[in-house]
């Protein structure tokens, strides 16, 4: 009996020392398994390189939604629209829109520049907390002086980067932003391409250090790799927007410019031509996606910004499986004419990373719009509170 107890004991004793060893080899995983980047893998739709000639009947059946108003927080500032851009970003909504001022000219003859009492109203860009839209604060003063904007961007990101980019473009300097506001310049500032007289870039950060853009080059536009290494910036053109001998200027190739959530994948969709360039990130396989519609009919490249040219894509946005393109199809002068007789309408078109159409939608107001993959977002001009959301129908 005691031979037995012996037993019993010594088993109990070898037992728990095996726990404890488990135990604690559990421990050492765990803590391994806490430095582990958790960040979900992105794989993009196949790219096929060539030339694609699509019709509106490859997205199948138009689907047309009516949006719901969605007013936002009544402490935050009320708006008109003047050049509005859009970002989700991590549950939090970031609108830019051009402060509210006016001018008036002193006894002396110079003009002073007079801003509303509203705070808010004297900044360029605002925080909501999604999904309520409720306000967080309003940042981003106009002005030359530090950290203050003239004519900025919002900057879209790959999911890779954890910071909120802002792009200021008279001082080609980005910036670092959070939520609460703050502002940080970042450690350079761009630099016009060699003769080039104008620079209106769009920039996409692919990570900390890395930037692909879009900018004017002589004759035409050209995306750009910047890399940021010790304290200067190697500059590479990867690709050239022009195609055609007919038009040498950067304005027939005015468009909207994008890098996938996986880094891997570009898209360029032109405002003058019914054209989308998608891309891998080096340029190598490039798809081009055609319609038949017309191009610029402007006598020459001065004119093409005039009013009387068809507007085909006029925004983008990404989300991991998908870009939407916001499409017009008519002039500015059609649009106004429209417009003037009620809310208007614009076209969204959707394709997945491959370059392939998914879907094609109207709504049923004309203005920006965004998508997170769940909804569109809409910022229409006729309203002071101008915001309307979509719900994206299930994919089948």
């Amino acid at each position: 009996m005691k031979h037995l107890l012996y037993i019993i004991l010594f088993s109990l004793l070898f037992l728990s020392a095996c726990k404890s060893r488990a135990e604690k080899g559990q421990h050492v995983d765990t803590d391994s398994l806490s430095v582990v980047d958790t960040r979900k893998v992105i794989t993009d739709a196949p790219l096929v390189a060539g030339s694609v000639m699509l019709k509106e009947e490859d997205f199948g059946e138009l689907i047309e939604l009516a949006g719901r108003h969605q007013l936002l927080d009544e402490e935050g500032p009320i708006f008109k629209m003047a050049e509005p851009e859009m970002m989700v970003r991590d549950g939090y909504f970031l609108l830019q829109n051009r402060p509210a001022v006016s001018y008036t000219r002193r006894s002396d003859g110079t003009v002073e520049v007079v801003r509303p009492d509203d705070e808010g109203l004297n900044c360029f860009f605002h925080w909501y907390r999604l999904p309520d839209f409720s306000y967080i604060t309003s940042f981003g003063m106009g002005g030359n002086g530090p950290n203050e904007f003239n004519f900025p961007h919002l900057v879209p990101s790959c999911a890779s980067v954890d910071a909120t980019y802002l792009y200021e473009t008279t001082a080609m300097q980005l910036y670092e932003t959070d939520t609460m506001g703050t502002l940080k310049p970042c450690p350079f500032t761009f630099k016009s391409m060699k003769g080039s007289s104008y620079s209106d870039r769009q920039i996409c950060v692919a990570s900390p250090d890395t930037f692909y853009y879009v900018d004017n080059i002589p004759r035409g536009k050209a995306i750009i790799r910047t890399v940021y290494q010790g304290d200067s910036l190697q500059t590479e053109q990867i690709y050239n927007l022009a195609f055609s001998k007919k038009h040498r200027s950067w304005s027939p190739y005015i468009g909207d410019f994008i890098v996938s959530p996986s880094g891997n994948r570009m898209v360029y969709a032109y405002k003058y031509f019914r054209k989308i360039l998608v891309m891998d990130k080096s340029a190598q396989t490039v798809r081009d996606i055609n319609f038949e519609a017309d191009g610029i009919e402007a006598k020459n490249d001065i004119l093409t910004l005039g009013p009387d040219n068809i507007t085909y894509y006029w925004g983008i946005s990404a989300t991991d499986d998908y870009f939407f393109l916001t499409y017009s199809g008519r002039t500015p002068i059609q649009v106004t004419r429209e417009n003037g007789k009620g809310d208007g309408y614009i076209f969204v078109e959707q394709y997945d990373w491959g370059g392939n159409p998914v879907a094609r939608y109207k709504l049923d107001h004309w203005g920006r719009v965004i998508s997170d993959g769940e909804q569109l977002y809409q910022v229409c001009y006729m309203y002071d509170d101008p915001l309307f959301l979509y719900p994206l129908p299930e994919r089948k």
